[in-house]
């Protein structure tokens, strides 16, 4: 088994965006790392979960964050410095890391934190995966960047359990973002104090597993022929933070969150599958073939919320070009989505 050996640390070099990028930013200033930040246009511009931008956060931590298009322009190895008291970690970085690139600019020794089970779960669709799976696992790992997808060799992991109060990706966001804080805060910790040998373990192929990055707007439409199980963790899935799962109600696009399936009323037949069968003005209870999908909020896609005026009769149903345009993969780049091939 291969071996490397990091630290002393004394700067820390993040690449990416997100929640857990800033929130580590902070954490590492106040224990006394020089902290610095390359991000893409994406993610500087995205709000996090305290409604800022990534790149006003860091403005406020006084870090500058440098956003780059484009990562193997020469003027790149400027700004990523002189990295031999550095740790360089990408959290949910948007640039492909070429293999050339990682060994010139940071002498095979670039990291990248990932929050799922390695290899299976390889891929950037995030918590959205796991709710659709029905998995509760969580990991802390940070593995060895070798130009593939998520396929080098894993430095340090650590699993735990989602609770059971986590339904939403905004929950088990919240949740291993805490997580991760304490097992990078211990890492980078104990490579300032001094140089560590770690054992690199190899990721096993005939184990792997992928999963794209989701769009909420292409990919979150409903198919109601679904069990009721499945479709309480398909809205789960695309709940808080995004804009909700969606079908349509006398022609219009609603979105529905807070989902749960029961089993109270009965099963149903398939040709009832979509109907409102009761709504108290609080809650709608619709029918599907094995049970009911109970919904607290249904939205239009200006914000109102309709449970006042669904009425028990009413279809919720998707068109069939909305569920085969959902299965067509969609891309994204540094600046956000785009389509086709790559």
């Amino acid at each position: 088994m291969a071996t490397i050996t990091l630290g002393p640390i004394h700067r820390l070099l993040l690449l990416g965006g997100g929640d857990l990028l800033l929130r580590l930013a902070e954490q590492s200033r106040t224990r006394g790392f020089a902290v610095d930040v390359l991000t893409s246009p994406r993610h500087a511009e995205e709000a996090g979960s305290s409604g800022r931008r990534l790149t006003d956060g860091l403005g406020a931590l006084g870090i500058e964050p440098r956003v780059i298009a484009e990562f193997d322009k020469p003027e790149t190895a400027q700004l990523i410095g002189d990295i031999s008291d550095t740790f360089a970690l990408s959290i949910g970085a948007a640039w492909i890391f070429r293999k050339d690139t990682i060994n010139a600019r940071f002498g095979d020794k670039l990291f990248n934190a990932h929050g799922t089970r390695l290899p299976q779960n390889r891929g950037g669709g995030g918590y959205s995966w796991q709710i659709l799976m029905g998995n509760r696992f969580g990991f802390c790992q940070v593995h060895q960047v070798d130009g593939g997808l998520d396929s080098g060799p894993i430095l340090v992991s650590d699993e735990f359990i989602f609770p059971h109060n986590c339904r939403v990706p905004a929950d088990y966001a919240t949740y291993a973002v805490q997580k991760n804080l304490r097992f990078l805060g211990e890492l980078l910790d104990s490579l300032r104090r001094g140089a560590r040998t770690f054992a690199l373990k190899p990721q096993h192929e005939y184990l792997s597993t992928h999963w794209p990055r989701l769009h909420t707007p292409t990919q979150a439409w409903i198919d109601w022929r679904w069990t009721a199980t499945f479709l309480e963790r398909f809205v789960c899935a695309f709940d808080d933070p995004y804009s909700g799962a969606q079908t349509t109600w006398q022609g219009r696009t609603v979105r529905l969150k807070q989902a749960f399936a029961s089993f109270e009323d009965g099963v149903f037949h398939p040709f009832q599958a979509g109907l409102v069968y009761r709504n108290n003005g609080r809650w709608l209870c619709i029918a599907c073939e094995d049970g009911s999908l109970v919904v607290e909020d249904v939205r239009d896609e200006a914000g109102v919320d309709l449970r006042s005026r669904i009425r028990p009769g009413d279809a919720l149903a998707t068109p069939s070009e909305k569920l085969l345009e959902r299965a067509q993969r969609v891309r994204f780049d540094v600046y956000g989505m785009k389509r086709g091939p790559s």
